[in-house]
């Protein structure tokens, strides 16, 4: 029987108004904002093509390896970079239309479940047959379910159609991802579905059980994430990159100094107690001089980098507690779960910047290792200005025709494995689905309580 309540339920939603103006509109967004993303991503393919071919072509014109400087470009960057309104007005991709559009439609789709049936006077004949009211709520939601289910799964199969057509080359972890994605996207407009059946169920006016979800669905949508993340910052602040950078400057600027003043006193006392000495004995006096030097250079600089490496270690231990408390009260919300998954899927998380980072010091390192094996590395010379017998420095190295790029280091991008993504997002999936869990079974059982006099 509840079959047949399934089926009725979704041949009276393909045949209205409703449906039809809600799957034309949801299927128009995300179709769309897949095309949009497939322009803006080749877009963004031949600007980094372009902008590694200009720093190859001006790194070719130097004679000396140390007068370039290691730079890195990743293949899509952040459309804010280039565009701020973005900051605004939030670039319409397919997880955006989801998060809003399809969690609205679901709930215009069953706000009326069950007390719209009362008021229209269908539910008494419906009970009038032999029905039990788990059979009925079953295929009330099964048919409801459906007729969601129903543009989900054409709009992102016209997206895949889009992909191919258009020739974006995914690998097969790509695909992989996409898939995971829509199965996201389904869980997340199922939660919506099934919180309208069960709030239709608690209330007994149709008008009524959509103020509650309307109400519900702005603190899920658009509350809880931003209240945790403010409430996180207040209970676990965190210095600025402004004040880090501050203090690592005022740090630096400190050791550098007292560490040019300890050169300079070194370099009068040789001064006064060499100026009565042979020029070859001062020529020795201040090659000694001269690797003393490059000896107090090396340590300042090994001072600096590892109380760098100690601020940012702090600053980043802080900075995960402070987004791990944001994290776990914004997944109280069906929505949040839904986008850290998605971002986790994509490698878009909060890690993103670590990573790169990190990939970015590797690079920096393999690179200046390159540089030095290719003799690009220059130094501080003391000499004897002649005539005079004043000590004066200056920078020396060899001197090279053009450098050639062929065998340059490239930067790779750091590695995200479709293992890494899908285990990442795990957790928010089962969060997920844990929630439709205890959606059905609140609207189960609210219905099997429900009032039908």
């Amino acid at each position: 029987m509840w079959k047949t309540i399934a089926e009725k339920e979704l041949r009276d939603h393909l045949q209205s108004t409703r449906f039809l103006v809600a799957a034309s509109v949801s299927t128009l967004l995300i179709v769309m904002s897949i095309w949009l993303g497939i322009t803006h991503y080749k877009a963004r393919v031949a600007q980094y093509e372009q902008g590694v071919q200009m720093m190859l072509d001006l790194a070719s014109q130097q004679t000396n390896w140390m007068m370039v400087s290691p730079t890195a470009w990743r293949k899509v960057r952040s459309e804010y970079s280039d565009d701020p309104m973005l900051a605004a007005f939030q670039f319409l991709d397919p997880t955006f239309v989801v998060l809003i559009v399809l969690s609205l439609i679901a709930i215009l789709f069953t706000y009326n479940a069950v007390n719209g049936e009362k008021e229209s006077g269908t539910l008494k004949l419906v009970f009038a047959n032999r029905v039990s009211k788990a059979e009925y709520i079953v295929g009330k939601l099964v048919g409801s379910w459906l007729a969601i289910l129903a543009p989900v799964l054409i709009s992102f199969l016209v997206g895949v159609l889009l992909l191919v057509l258009l020739g974006v080359n995914l690998s097969a972890s790509s695909w992989g991802q996409y898939a995971i994605f829509v199965l996201a996207s389904i869980l997340y407009a199922t939660c919506f579905m099934l919180l309208g059946v069960f709030v239709s169920a608690l209330t007994h006016r149709s008008s009524v059980s959509f103020l509650i979800l309307l109400v519900v669905w702005i603190c899920a949508v658009l509350i809880v994430p931003k209240a945790a993340t403010m409430l996180a910052g207040r209970a676990m602040p965190v210095p600025t990159v402004d004040e880090i950078e501050s203090k690592l400057a005022s740090y630096s600027s400190q050791t550098r100094t007292e560490g040019m003043t300890a050169i300079m006193k070194r370099s009068r006392e040789l001064y006064r107690s060499g100026s009565e000495m042979k020029p070859e004995y001062r020529q020795k006096m201040f090659a000694t001089l001269q690797q003393e030097i490059e000896a107090k250079r090396k340590e300042m600089e090994q001072q600096i980098t590892e109380y760098s490496a100690r601020v940012y270690e702090d600053y980043y231990n802080q900075k995960s507690g402070q987004e791990l408390l944001a994290f776990s009260l914004a997944k109280l919300s069906p929505a949040s779960q839904f986008q850290l998954a998605t971002m986790k899927l994509s490698g878009t998380d909060v890690a993103l910047k670590k990573r790169y980072e990190d990939a970015m010091k590797e690079y920096k390192t393999q690179y200046s290792n390159y540089a030095q094996q290719k003799g690009g590395g220059g130094g501080i010379s003391i000499r004897m200005s002649a005539g005079r017998g004043t000590p004066s420095a200056s920078m020396t190295g060899p001197t090279q025709t053009k450098i050639d790029v062929s065998e340059m280091p490239k930067f790779k991008d750091p590695e995200y494995s479709f293992g890494t993504s899908v285990v990442g997002a795990f957790f928010d999936l089962g969060l997920l689905m844990l929630f439709n869990v205890f959606a059905f079974v609140g609207a189960f059982v609210a219905f099997l309580r429900f009032d039908m006099r």
